[in-house]
């Protein structure tokens, strides 16, 4: 995954700085997750006070254009949109579940090989 920072803004009113970024990718549109892990890791912020507003795919390319938010204070964040951080919750807690499924179904094919080598 190639990042390339097109804009950075710093808006004092509400105590953010707002990052719009080009992302190249091979394949499909990358999880809102791995944006906000690698342009934090790339400009040294906090994951947890980033918030992946936007994902426009770029017509024709491989190309993603990503707007994210990115705050001072725990508090500041209390600006930005609910649903934001509910879509965030939601697809963690599927993906929990989908781990959590996953487990059982390995450790009943787990006895099954122990038999075998028997």
């Amino acid at each position: 995954m190639d990042v390339k920072i097109n804009k950075e803004t710093e808006n004092k009113l509400l105590n953010r700085k707002e990052i719009v970024f080009t992302v190249s990718s091979k394949g499909k549109t990358p999880d809102k997750e791995d944006l906000k892990v690698e342009v934090c890791k790339k400009l040294n912020l906090s994951p947890d006070l980033t918030v992946v507003v936007k994902i426009n795919s770029l017509y024709g390319s491989s190309e993603n254009e990503v707007l994210v938010h990115t705050y001072a204070t725990k508090e500041a964040m209390g600006v930005e949109k609910k649903y934001l951080f509910a879509r965030t919750a939601k697809k963690a807690e599927k993906s929990a579940k989908a781990a959590a499924a996953a487990k059982p179904a390995e450790e009943a094919a787990a006895p099954k090989e122990e038999k075998a080598a028997e």
